[in-house]
């Protein structure tokens, strides 16, 4: 069976229009599936949408809107009716970095808003009919963070440890029944994002990976595993700081890292 028989004939994508939703946007369009892509940035996605339109043949439907608002799910609902969601690729993700307890409990909410609970909206929503079908996947943005406490990043790592979780338990729960899921574990990735969260770095370090293997990755791993590390020299560090290094030693060199880059006590 061929990925758009498989994963198709339409995948939603949440956090389409720049970094890694982008780049998930253009392998799946160049795999021949249509595309209902949703995010905040207005001018991004509308270019992106007649970019894929025009390069791959493809629909590209486009919501403008906060994954966590109401109205965002009913216009994405409006643009379903009528097709299937194959894939769904949930790439929105929202982080805060500082001491906890100094970040307003409002930050820390949201953080759990974008990164959790409209993750369970949309997966629980669209996941059900593949279900029913027999027949296609999820894709859910982890992040190396997650692996373990991440000091200064704590609800961001906390929702990206969840959002494993959850992906390697539906991997079990589903891999039965024809539907795939699984976490895409990304390290340091040139993103605007990325570039956002560390203002010290200004240029491209070996460490860094393009987007391109990283979404590469991610498809690949799609019905083989519940979750993929993209890049060697990630799977290295976790390897290291999971595995072979006592908890306490890894959270320290975590701690360690994130102040040397953010400042902190």
């Amino acid at each position: 069976m061929s990925f758009a028989d498989k994963y198709g004939p339409c995948a939603l994508v949440v956090g389409a229009a720049i970094g890694l939703g982008a780049e998930f946007s253009r392998q799946l369009a160049a795999r021949g599936l249509d595309l209902i892509l949703v995010s905040l940035e207005t001018d991004e996605l509308a270019a992106l949408a007649k970019e894929l339109e025009a390069a791959h043949g493809i629909r590209a439907q486009t919501v403008v809107g906060d994954i966590t608002a109401p109205e965002t799910l009913a216009q994405i609902e409006l643009c379903a009716a009528g097709t299937e969601i194959g894939l769904v690729v949930y790439n929105a993700g929202l982080s805060i970095c500082g001491e906890w307890v100094d970040t307003p409990l409002e930050s820390h909410l949201k953080v759990l808003d974008v990164n959790v609970t409209g993750m369970y909206r949309v997966v629980h929503r669209y996941a059900g009919p593949m279900l029913e079908r027999g027949r296609g996947g999820v894709i859910l943005l982890s992040s190396m963070s997650g692996l373990l406490g991440t000091p200064m990043y704590a609800s961001y790592a906390s929702t990206k440890a969840l959002t494993l979780h959850l992906a390697e338990t539906l991997w079990e729960e589903w891999r039965s029944k024809g539907v795939d899921i699984t976490a895409v574990i990304p390290g340091a990735t040139e993103t605007p994002g990325y570039r956002k969260d560390n203002p010290r770095e200004n240029r491209s370090t070996p460490d860094v990976m393009a987007v391109g293997p990283v979404v590469a990755a991610g498809l690949n791993a799609l019905g083989r595993r519940p979750s993929v590390i993209p890049g060697r020299l990630n799977r290295i560090s976790g390897t290291l700081l999971t595995r072979l290094l006592p908890r306490r030693t890894a959270i320290g060199i975590m701690g360690r890292s994130m102040r040397s880059t953010y400042g902190g006590r």
